[in-house]
């Protein structure tokens, strides 16, 4: 059923079974979808969300609506409800519609605001969004595929982003399948499972303080791939050692679902290293 669905979309599934376990629902709802969706996808919820509460107003306002009942094992297979199924046939639909091969977070998002009568879509139309208006975006954006600097730009914020944060689960999902992240001990962790693993440990160290992290260099090489230099400085000058202060070499391709990371290679930043790079 699956197999047209970006790497992001699937990963949208996995996260709205996930969320219907949390909240002890024998089916995968709309708004499950729905968050689902919201957990995975950052750049929709800057896009279309950011100045209308975010996830977290939207994730608020379901439990209101929801009976929430006890959580059950993520090992249990939670099938999808007849206004879900409805919901991906739709998305479907909006795929061929903008003539895009795969179906992708953004056609999730049209297939919900589809189906009028679900609660995902009423809270999306409460905050402005509507079908008209998040096609002609989505168009919008579909006619630069050909300049890739704007698609690879957003995976980098993304990955700065979910650094700052402490987000490990965002971080490890912008990898590939095969995705390799070398740490700063320099130990090899391949998957986004392993990487999570992995990130986890780090973001998890003693001594984590507030970093900035920014976008130092980017080069292309070829057309589907693109070799970034990600740095975070601590705000402070303290000689304490700071797990967030990292240089990464990443490696990102394009995929037919879009950009993912290959590799990324982070090395510990010091203050006797900051300096000396000026």
């Amino acid at each position: 059923m699956f197999e047209r669905y970006t790497e992001k979309a699937r990963r949208t599934i996995f996260f709205a079974r996930y969320e219907a376990s949390q909240y002890g629902s024998k089916c995968i709802e709309t708004e499950h979808l729905l968050l689902g969706l919201l957990r995975e996808d950052h750049t929709l919820v800057r896009k279309f969300l950011r100045d209308k509460g975010g996830s977290q107003a939207i994730r608020e306002e379901i439990e209101r609506q929801i009976t929430i009942g006890e959580r059950i094992s993520t090992s249990v297979e939670v099938p999808l409800s007849a206004e879900c199924m409805r919901v991906l046939k739709k998305s479907a639909g909006e795929a061929e519609r903008l003539a895009d091969k795969h179906v992708g977070t953004e056609h999730l998002l049209l297939g919900i605001l589809s189906e009028e009568n679900c609660l995902a879509a009423r809270l999306l139309r409460e905050r402005g969004l509507t079908p008209d208006w998040v096609r002609e975006a989505v168009a919008g954006s579909s006619e630069g595929k050909d300049a890739p600097m704007a698609q690879e730009v957003v995976s980098l914020s993304q990955i700065v982003d979910a650094w700052s944060a402490r987000d490990a689960a965002s971080f490890a999902n912008l990898f590939a399948a095969d995705g390799q992240f070398v740490d700063t001990q320099g130990d090899l962790w391949i998957g986004p499972a392993r990487i999570l693993e992995a990130t986890k440990l780090i973001l998890s160290a003693p001594g984590w303080g507030s970093c900035q992290g920014k976008i130092e260099d980017v080069q292309f090489v070829g057309v589907r791939a693109v070799m970034a230099t990600l740095v975070w400085e601590r705000h402070d000058k303290s000689d304490k050692p700071n797990p967030c202060s990292v240089r990464m070499t990443a490696i990102l391709i394009q995929k037919p679902e879009g950009w993912m990371i290959a590799r990324v290679q982070a090395t510990a930043l010091h203050t006797q290293s900051r300096s000396a790079t000026g």
